[in-house]
């Protein structure tokens, strides 16, 4: 797995539960670099995101000690409970982005890490590991100078020669489709998508394309998983369930084709209406 933050001078990578700064070359790269992958995060920094939602586009799991579930999102009582789940993801699409505990945690077990190096002071109270001070972690890669409001920084790659083992299994290669940005999807037309054989399934599968984990997969869940489902991928749990739904299943079920029209996802919820009457 890999690792990605901004640290200061010091290493220091927030204050009183939010970021140094934000500086938008940085948020881009963050934002192109995690899409599309599993991202492992504290209950702190999901909370620090817009309206304290889970990231788009990435499958979003949450260490927490919260009995609650995180609508989007999966959450884990504890590191070894996410590493079991972990373990079914190719490890190159897995990444760790906070906070300075859970980066402690899962350092030993990183690969890489993408670190932006911010040249100032900003009287951090939360820490990331220096890597310049462990032996086993190489710089490999640096760019040129970079400047915002005044401050330089530059994008750094670190690489780990010593790795703590996981038996992944890369269970999940395609698991992160299921998470990205979804716009529309075609639909049969006129009567086709009122058929009533497959009007209840037609509703919960595109509730979970549009919204998938809408309600949150908690730690209790995964407790559930990880005892009773060891012969199926957390993929495949997922979609029995009917927390997660691909486009796939949803054509298979409504021959949708040529003669169809193009649902919007903000048109969702009067389609849904629809079917049900």
């Amino acid at each position: 797995m890999k690792l990605i933050v901004a640290v200061d001078e010091n290493w220091g990578i927030g204050k009183e539960g939010d970021l140094l700064t934000s500086i938008p070359d940085d948020m881009r790269f963050f934002r192109e670099t995690t899409q599309r992958h599993v991202l492992v995060m504290g209950s702190k920094t999901l909370r620090s995101f817009k309206n304290a939602r889970p990231l788009p586009g990435r499958l979003n799991i949450v260490l927490t000690r919260s009995e609650a579930a995180f609508p989007g999102a999966v959450a884990c009582r504890s590191v070894e409970q996410a590493l079991e789940l972990l373990k079914s993801f190719d490890t190159d699409d897995i990444m760790v982005i906070g906070g300075g505990m859970i980066y402690r945690r899962l350092l030993p077990y990183c690969s890489k890490a993408y670190i932006t190096k911010m040249r100032f002071n900003g009287s951090a109270d939360t820490f990331m590991t220096n890597l310049d001070e462990l032996d086993s972690w190489k710089i490999t890669a640096e760019s040129e100078l970079k400047e915002y409001e005044g401050m330089t920084y530059s994008f750094t790659e670190y690489e780990n020669s010593d790795i703590k083992a996981i038996d992944f299994t890369g269970a999940c290669p395609d698991m992160s489709e299921y998470f990205k940005t979804k716009k529309f999807i075609d639909l049969p037309a006129g009567e086709g998508l009122y058929k009533p054989e497959v009007t209840n399934e037609l509703e919960a599968k595109l509730s979970a394309y549009f919204y998938p984990l809408k309600d949150g997969f908690s730690a209790a869940d995964v407790d559930e998983y990880l005892m009773n489902n060891k012969g199926s991928t957390l993929e495949d749990y997922l979609k029995a369930q009917g927390l997660i739904a691909a486009e796939e299943d949803i054509t298979a079920l409504t021959g949708a084709s040529a003669n169809s029209i193009r649902v919007e996802k903000e048109n969702l919820q009067t389609i849904l209406d629809g079917i049900k009457k």
